[in-house]
């Protein structure tokens, strides 16, 4: 067993928590879950752990915001991002566990700052923007978790907003999860330990995707306030402080 009952618990709160926070703003449930289970059960295990996560975690999401999926612009982005993807997970493969730790905690610490820059540019994205864009989110999938906050800068870009947003990022993620956890099990990063585990977070998520829709018909999709951002940096600081030692 990778964690013991009461670390599991703890765990699952956490990931219900995360869920509502990433079903309001449309990323964020990848990067807490990461800066949590990173000095439990280390960067290796971690990264396949929320892949078979994420796709339970984005599958309660999309259920809620189906009917505004553009499958036009899934179709764009999974053409880019999954070949990509290949390439990230191989790097993934031959990092070693200390490198992984610094990168992971670098990625976490850097997501606020890069969702401030790419919120205050107010990029504009055509197909062929949206497809580079979608290479760089499907390379970095493959070694990071959370990379939800490329995705939602991109779809926003290309002139995306409310549910649509959040229906078209969570089916792309459905995708892009199940391809790293094949990916990840080819290349026996991915267990049955790790599966379960991963299964066990996803299904606690649930509930919190359910109460992040029931926020957003009422509220509108809003982003992280700046209390879960100075969660998200001292998360980062612990995967930080955990990967040098």
């Amino acid at each position: 067993m990778l964690l013991d009952p009461a670390t599991l618990a703890a765990v699952s709160l956490l990931a219900a928590a995360a869920a509502v926070i990433g079903g309001v703003g449309g990323f964020g449930t990848g990067i807490i879950l990461t800066a949590a289970l990173v000095p439990l059960i280390g960067p290796k295990a971690t990264v396949p752990v929320l892949a078979v996560a994420g796709v339970l975690i984005n599958a309660g999401r999309f259920w809620f915001y189906r009917r505004s999926v553009n499958l036009r612009a899934v179709a764009v982005v999974c053409a880019s991002a999954l070949p990509a993807l290949l390439v990230g997970t191989w790097i993934f493969a031959v990092l070693d566990a200390r490198t992984l730790g610094v990168v992971l905690a670098l990625f976490v610490l850097g997501s606020i700052p890069l969702r401030r820059i790419l919120k205050r540019r107010e990029m504009t994205l055509g197909a062929r923007g949206l497809m580079v864009g979608a290479g760089v989110f499907g390379l970095a999938s493959g070694f990071a978790s959370g990379t939800g906050v490329i995705l939602i800068s991109l779809l926003l870009g290309a002139g995306f907003g409310g549910t649509m947003v959040l229906a078209t990022d969570a089916l792309i993620s459905i995708i892009i999860d199940l391809a790293r956890a094949a990916l990840y099990g080819r290349f026996d990063l991915l267990d049955v330990r790790y599966a379960t585990l991963g299964l066990a977070i996803g299904i606690v998520t649930v509930p919190g995707s359910w109460l992040a829709a029931f926020l957003v018909e009422r509220m509108g999709a809003r982003l992280h306030t700046l209390a879960i951002e100075a969660l998200i940096v001292a998360g980062g600081i612990v995967m930080l402080w955990h990967a040098l030692q």
